[in-house]
């Protein structure tokens, strides 16, 4: 039995990416407006230097609809301390998903808090990030109808990574940014036991290793250059792409089933483009807007988008 299961990496990991890396690379937390490059000398630049607004509060939404599956949705909000060049954020996510197994739907509520920190060093950029979380399984839908689970009613998980990147500036305000990015994440899925059987239903591990390279190239515009428009493009590997149940004997002689569950999982890889804008709304309040696509992936291409909305003082 395959899964179409939306692992961490692919689905929850990459939302968690995006609250560190939604802004370009040259514009991230650095305790200035924009980098020395963009800024120039401008008048504007200067005094945004003398006094830098160190805090940043910001509220995120997004959607993913996937072909002929589940659709996503996700909600954060964020609090980020400027300290020099660098950043530190907090931030807690709820992430609403459905896992489908066959002809079974599992729902799914993860509720996760995430610890990250990063920055712009001489054009050289780094993030990363550290979560822990619960996932919460909601009501389980088959042919037969839908109930609650007759084994465990959640589990916890965990996840981390980071990304390296290099700001090129290319002139008139265009920069081009090469990151490579890396994440393990650890949890499990919920395994429904078939109706007629009346067995407990059980659980299953599902570790995920994921990687990404993506190119990325910005306009700056505006006043002071802290306004941007950017497109991007990316190859990704999961190592949990599909997950597949096997059965196999139980040699304990304490258990209370003949048998146990594993996992056999499925690599994949897929390309992504994606499109991010962003538009100043007041002093210190900005809005970012970003949007996803996929292609190539086995357990059905995503169509991703959402927004942030920041206020800085």
């Amino acid at each position: 039995m395959r899964t179409r299961y939306q692992t961490l990496g692919k689905a929850l990991g990459a939302s968690l990416a995006l609250l560190l890396l939604v802004r370009p690379a040259w514009a991230q937390e650095s305790g200035r407006a924009v980098s020395g490059t963009a800024a120039k000398s401008t008048k504007d630049a200067e005094t945004s230097q003398l006094a830098p607004l160190l805090w940043t509060v910001s509220a995120s939404a997004g959607i993913s609809a996937r072909d002929d599956g589940p659709d996503g949705s996700w909600q954060s909000l964020s609090l980020t301390r400027t300290v020099g060049r660098g950043y530190v954020r907090a931030s807690a996510m709820r992430y609403h998903g459905t896992l489908l197994q066959a002809d079974v739907a599992l729902p799914s509520n993860y509720y996760v808090a995430t610890l990250g920190a990063g920055g712009n060093f001489d054009n050289w950029v780094v993030d990363g990030w550290a979560s822990y979380g619960r996932q919460d399984y909601g009501r389980i839908s088959t042919s037969f109808g839908s109930r609650p689970s007759t084994g465990a009613k959640g589990s916890g998980y965990y996840a981390m990574g980071g990304d390296i990147g290099h700001v090129l500036p290319l002139g008139q305000r265009f920069y081009l940014t090469p990151t490579v990015a890396a994440s393990f994440a650890d949890g499990k899925l919920l395994r429904p036991a078939p109706d007629v059987l009346g067995l407990r239903d059980q659980e299953t591990d599902e570790p995920t290793w994921s990687a990404n390279a993506t190119m990325r190239i910005d306009y700056a515009f505006g006043k002071t250059g802290e306004l941007y428009a950017g497109l991007s493009f990316s190859r990704n590997w999961t190592s949990n792409g599909l997950s597949a149940l096997r059965v196999r004997p139980n040699n304990d002689p304490d258990a209370q089933l003949p048998f146990r569950l594993d996992s056999k999982h499925y690599a994949d890889s897929w390309f992504e483009a994606g499109a991010t804008a962003n538009m100043k709304l007041s002093d210190g309040l900005y809005l970012d807007l970003f949007g996803t696509r996929s292609f190539g992936v086995k357990a059905g291409n995503v169509t991703s988008a959402g927004a942030t909305l920041r206020r800085s003082f």
